[in-house]
């Protein structure tokens, strides 16, 4: 009994034993030993001997040149961390005697490196606030032997990479990416400038008052052939007013009594008349509106104040409950042709339409042997009054 008992207490500790010494052999065999080193950091330069290790996702740039005897002597990477798209620069330095060498090329890596040269900006660039793109710092490098070029690309992938000339590879560069992953939270920065200057402005506005001041000359000479049309003047105001005052009496309102009626139709051919004789808007005036708006424009009050009051006593009398008498809207009547007479102006400049001539004068003449004392002469071409012009 006491021997069965020892037995499993010696064998405990021994299977425990066997199985931690199983677990640290499979530690051993285990992937996580066979994780490469870090690659150690080197001097930038043309390292003599073997490329410095690098991870395996390590991309490589291989420069080379047309004629290897004109290779550069050394070569130097000064940037140790590059974002995505931006430039990067290898320095080539040449030995004694050579000033400049051929141009690189790139033999691998151009999917993802583009050679571009560095340009100095233009007028127009710089006037719209561009830079010159930064170089490289070469203060912490010793001068070359001969003539030191310096070569530029923009790296357009992510990750490590590094550049081999030769046997010889840089240090390894690392490429960071312009987006924050969206776990991070983006900072509050202040807005991007426009980057115009106020020169670029000035000139802007310049440049294009010059444009419409061409694009007018050009225009102008253009038209400067071309005959335009006179506008046509208008036909005399007292031919329509004729027809329509002898048409008016020829109605029969006063015969039957309606001066209300007479009265309505005689304000709005003065109106009519005034508005077209003087170039007013009498249509919608009073007698003093009228008479404002003639000496606005440098009519002699005389005239147009006779008509004023015509179309005032016109308006009252119109309205006024006891009608007013076949008589005295008969007078009125012969105040206008009267006025009229005054002022009116025979088409002698003016083109006229035959009929509205014919008309207008044969009712002038109706109105004349009615409404003229004894058959008063209707007045003539020559006479002071009809030779005025509006």
């Amino acid at each position: 009994m006491t021997g069965r008992r020892r037995i499993p207490g010696i064998l405990g500790p021994l299977a425990l034993a066997l199985t931690l010494a199983a677990g640290w052999c499979g530690l051993g065999s285990s992937g996580f030993g066979q994780v490469p080193p870090a690659v150690p950091g080197t001097p930038a330069g043309m390292p003599s001997g073997a490329n410095p290790v690098a991870a395996i996702d390590t991309a490589t740039a291989v420069l080379e040149f047309p004629d290897p005897a004109l290779a550069p002597a050394a070569f130097h990477t000064v940037q140790d961390t590059v974002l995505f798209g931006d430039l990067f620069h290898v320095i080539l330095d040449y030995p004694a005697g050579h000033e400049e060498g051929p141009e690189a090329r790139l033999a691998s890596g151009g999917d993802w490196l583009k050679s571009e040269p560095v340009r100095t900006p233009g007028l127009l660039a710089r006037l719209m606030g561009r830079t010159p793109a930064a170089g490289p710092d070469m203060s912490g490098l010793t001068p070359a032997a001969g003539g030191r070029v310096v070569w530029s690309g923009r790296i357009y992938r992510t990750g490590p990479f590094r550049v081999q000339v030769g046997d010889a590879a840089s240090p390894v560069i690392q490429v960071k990416g312009r987006v924050a992953g969206t776990g991070e939270t983006a900072t509050i920065r202040a807005p991007r400038p426009v980057g115009w200057s106020p020169l670029a402005l000035l000139l802007l506005l310049a440049a294009l008052v010059l444009v419409l001041l061409l694009f007018r000359l050009f225009r102008g000479r253009d038209r400067r052939g071309q005959d335009f049309a006179d506008r046509p003047l208008p036909a005399p105001a007292w031919l329509t007013a004729a027809v329509e005052l002898r048409d008016l009496l020829r109605q029969g309102s006063l015969n039957r009594g309606d001066s209300r009626v007479f009265l309505d139709g005689l304000a709005r051919i003065t109106r009519r008349f005034v508005a077209g004789r003087y170039r007013i808007a009498a249509q919608e005036m009073t007698g003093r509106e009228i008479i404002k708006a003639c000496g606005a424009l440098g009519h002699a009050s005389t005239d147009p104040a006779a008509l004023a009051r015509m179309i005032d006593e016109a308006d009252l009398r119109r309205y006024d409950p006891d009608p007013s008498s076949a008589g005295w809207c008969r007078e009125q009547a012969i105040s206008l042709y009267d006025q009229i007479g005054r002022v009116r102006i025979l088409p002698r400049y003016v083109d006229v339409a035959a009929d509205l001539l014919r008309d207008g004068e044969a009712a002038w003449a109706d109105l004349d042997r009615e409404l003229s004392p004894g058959g008063r002469p209707l007045r003539r071409a020559g006479a002071p009054a009809a030779d005025r012009e509006e």
